[in-house]
């Protein structure tokens, strides 16, 4: 299979095409050799964006009115606890078949 490259700029949103591409790329085998072992599951969750002013979704502010019992749950995880609600409503939505995952 040839490998197929896309040139994407600095806060470009991929086409639907694009995606699509992504998407059925990635449910490709994978063949793992010694130069390129596969990952653990601890070496995994070290990946960070080497640069994360390429990957920029596009954010909006909103008023939300949330459960105070809620929103106490998610301050008490600590810094970043707006980026995890919006995680949570990310894998919610998918699950409920609003957004495709």
């Amino acid at each position: 299979m040839a490998t197929v490259t896309m040139k994407m700029n600095p806060g470009d949103q991929p086409t639907k095409e694009q995606l699509e591409e992504i998407n059925a790329a990635s449910k490709r085998s994978v063949k793992f050799t010694e130069d390129a072992p596969e990952l653990t599951d601890e070496e995994l969750a070290e990946f960070r964006p080497a640069n994360p002013k390429y990957y920029r979704p596009t954010k909006e502010l909103i008023s939300l009115r949330l459960d105070a019992v809620l929103v106490d749950a998610f301050k008490s995880t600590g810094k970043g606890y707006q980026t995890k609600i919006n995680e949570a409503l990310w894998r919610g939505a998918q699950e409920m078949g609003i957004i495709k995952k």
